[in-house]
């Protein structure tokens, strides 16, 4: 008896499921007649092959040597904001030299000098040389 009550299930089961598959492909075809008929043509996206970054910035700073916390270089840039580069070349650490930066900005992530943006450097370009060693009164 028990056996006939799950096998009753178990059927009843799987034919709702077929029934719903069914009705879903009959909604989908009948949007496409309809579609069809209003001259309205379903055009899939294309994808392209380029993948653009859009956290990537690009900008002009200065490059500003900070006697804290064990001494670090910062960026400024124009609009006065900080960045803390993470991964700055050794040439380009000149306390006043200007930089040009692409990268994206590291939202994830805390510093122990705790100033500015985590900055990762993907490209640079130096605009104008800094001094080379900063000295103990810089900052």
């Amino acid at each position: 008896m028990y056996a006939k009550i799950v096998t009753l299930a178990l059927t009843s089961s799987l034919l709702f499921s077929c029934q719903q598959a069914v009705t879903k492909q009959t909604e989908e075809a009948a949007s496409e007649l309809m579609a069809a008929k209003s001259g309205i043509t379903k055009i899939a996206p294309k994808h392209s092959s380029i993948e653009v970054d859009l956290k990537q910035l690009s900008f002009t700073a200065t490059v500003k040597y900070m006697n804290l916390e064990g001494g670090f270089f910062g960026l400024i840039d124009k609009d006065g904001k900080h960045w803390l580069p993470m991964n700055l070349k050794k040439e380009f650490q000149q306390h006043g030299a200007i930089i040009k930066v692409t990268g994206s900005a590291l939202d994830d992530i805390m510093t122990i000098q705790q100033w500015g943006t985590p900055f990762s450097i993907t490209h640079i370009e130096l605009i104008k040389a800094g001094q080379s060693e900063a000295g103990s009164d810089v900052m």
